[in-house]
């Protein structure tokens, strides 16, 4: 016998150390035990005497860096290894966890034998909006989310990670730590997006800006569509997500009203947040930054028919098929990821609701009839240009402890066809707008480590059609990531410049400085980074062009509907998070007035 010992104290239960070998194949794994601060593994010299290559493994999943290890073992021999010899990739994969609160608060319903009027799988904006409304209109909604329990609320209501007198968006900070890649880039391909698997998706970590579409941006869009969002289906999904009604600040009104003399061909408005800063005169306390999250958790802790009584979230279950017969989805299959067993569940209407990557990949894997060969095609994400800057105490906008934020339009992009087409976001005093500093001495380090100059970014946000040539393919079983191939949309030399003189006379009129060690240039975000990635499943009338119809259903199917990002037909200017909750909300009502 000889032992091998892995001695770390930062890889612990319930994490998972295994060993895997050329001896036994490198596709099995030889679990060890957790003793004294260490990963051991007692192995027999008679198997492995001859010389072994091996690696330690994390969670089955991630291997470790570097070359194999060679042994040549002698009897009672004891081999140990530390952390500065072990190096593991970052986990990137799927995290399956079952902790208490998700225990207490969400209890999965595992009979495959219950009827449900609607399965909603996924539970970001689209279907946790989706889902909650559902069950608000008398409905039996089952949930079904791959992801885990990780957070009550958006990230923007707890205590915030902050880069003390730096650039900080700390509104979304913690997206880094949690962010999932379930997909494979193809070769030359820029998509740099990620997935969040977690009670409440991608919704507890966006920033939290609900502009509608503007007039140019609904125009490729179908008239029913057109006609709800702006009579009256924006209103409700702003209602839902609780604009803030709060006046805006001394400050905020100066830069508003003298911005309108520097720029007469802009219109400037305040930018809409779904954030709630307080109830009126009920004495209760702020909801703070919207998210699913909060919504789901609210009717789960509420015994009511406005509450649980209609509503079922299944965690960790992963759905890999829809059982489909002739134009009927009638089962919905999900590898339970903590049981490791598939199950499959039933319902009158089943909502993809699961993003733009993954609701494509599970239409792409129950191999759905699509007569428009669309499904999994024009996935596209608006292109972002962004600047970041400083005002310094010298500038006559300067302000050491307040902050602004306004949504800008050109007057005439809804007059002149393909013009101007664009969002600008002025920001100053960034980390001060959704700000949250708990601990007085940390808010004071900040502002002393910034020189107290006031941190600020202007944003570009373009409208763009579907790229094409933009694709999704699925190369196997669930367990394979997809393959995305994703180029960013053109971006003409007249936008460009457009944009750019803009920014400068912006820059200027704030009398703006770069960050030390950066400069003001226009910069393009990554593709995906911001998750406003759209297209994969587009709506439509023309069943030809399309993969859903004005109603959200699947063109091909009677019972099957979509209702994500993945849906629009085009990747508006405008951040795409309000005409999502409208869509689900309109969709709520639809599923209503047609289950019996």
């Amino acid at each position: 016998m000889f032992r091998i010992r892995y001695n770390t104290t930062e890889i612990r239960p319930d994490l998972l150390i295994t060993l895997r070998t050329n001896v036994r194949g490198w596709g099995n794994d030889i679990p060890g035990d957790y003793v004294n601060d260490g990963w051991q593994f007692d192995l027999s010299e008679v198997e492995f005497g001859a010389g072994v290559n091996f690696k330690f493994v994390l969670d089955k999943t991630y291997w470790m860096s570097g070359d194999d290890i060679f042994l040549l073992p002698q009897t009672n021999g004891i081999y140990e290894f530390v952390d500065a010899q072990v190096e593991f990739p970052p986990m990137q994969e799927l995290r399956v966890e079952n902790c208490y609160v998700q225990q207490l608060f969400f209890p999965p319903n595992l009979d495959e034998t219950a009827f449900y009027d609607v399965i909603v799988v996924g539970s970001g904006v689209g279907g946790g909006i989706l889902a909650d409304e559902l069950s608000d209109r008398n409905l039996n909604v089952l949930v079904l989310e791959a992801g885990s329990y990780l957070f009550p609320t958006h990230v923007g209501n707890l205590p915030r990670q902050h880069q003390i007198g730096q650039f900080d968006k700390h509104v979304w900070g913690l997206w880094d730590q949690f962010q999932i890649r379930s997909h494979e880039n193809a070769a030359g391909s820029q998509y740099m997006g990620a997935q969040g698997f977690n009670l409440g998706g991608r919704s507890i970590f966006w920033g939290g800006l609900i502009p509608r579409m503007a007039t140019y941006e609904l125009e490729p869009w179908p008239q029913a569509i057109k006609w709800y969002l702006e009579d009256g289906g924006y209103t409700l999904a702003e209602d839902l997500m609780n604009r803030s009604p709060m006046p805006p600040s001394p400050y905020h009104q100066r830069i508003k009203r003298e911005s309108r003399n520097q720029f007469p061909e802009l219109q400037n408005l305040d930018a809409p947040m779904a954030v709630q800063y307080n109830n009126g005169n009920l004495g209760t306390i702020p909801v703070g930054l919207f998210s699913t999250a909060d919504l789901l958790m609210e009717s789960r802790l509420t015994d009511d028919p406005q509450g649980n009584h209609n509503l079922t979230v299944n965690l960790n279950h992963a759905v890999t098929n829809l059982v489909v017969q002739g134009d009927r989805v009638t089962g919905v299959t999900a590898y339970d990821l903590i049981a490791n067993k598939e199950r499959t569940f039933r319902a009158n209407h089943v909502v993809l609701c699961a993003g733009t990557i993954e609701s494509a990949k599970i239409a792409l894997l129950s191999q759905l009839n699509d007569a428009s060969g669309k499904t999994g095609v024009g996935l596209t994400d608006h292109p972002i240009f962004f600047t970041h800057f400083v005002v310094p105490q010298e500038s006559p906008f300067f302000s050491d402890m307040d902050s602004c934020k306004l949504l800008f339009q050109h007057r005439e992009a809804n007059t002149v066809a393909g013009a101007h087409p664009y969002n600008i976001i002025l920001e100053l005093g960034a980390d001060f707008n959704q700000g949250r500093y708990v601990d007085d001495d940390l808010l004071a380090r900040h502002r002393e480590m910034r020189g107290r100059n006031m941190l600020c970014e202007i944003v570009f946000l373009l409208d763009a059609p579907l790229e094409e040539g933009n694709t999704l393919v699925q190369n196997g079983p669930s367990a394979v990531k997809p393959l995305v191939q994703m180029q960013p949309s053109p971006v003409s030399g007249a936008v460009w410049n457009e944009m750019n003189d803009i920014k400068n006379r912006m820059l200027g009129w704030l009398q703006a400085l770069p960050l030390p060690g950066n400069n003001l240039d226009l910069n393009q975000a990554g593709l995906g980074g911001v998750a406003h990635e759209v297209g994969t499943l587009r709506l439509g009338e023309d069943p030809a062009n399309s993969v859903v119809n004005t109603d959200l259903k699947f063109h091909a199917y009677e019972n099957l509907y979509a209702c994500d990002l993945s849906i629009f037909p085009t990747s508006p200017a405008a951040n795409p998070t309000l005409t999502l909750a409208a869509l689900a909300i309109r969709l709520a009502d639809h599923l209503r007035g047609v289950t019996p």
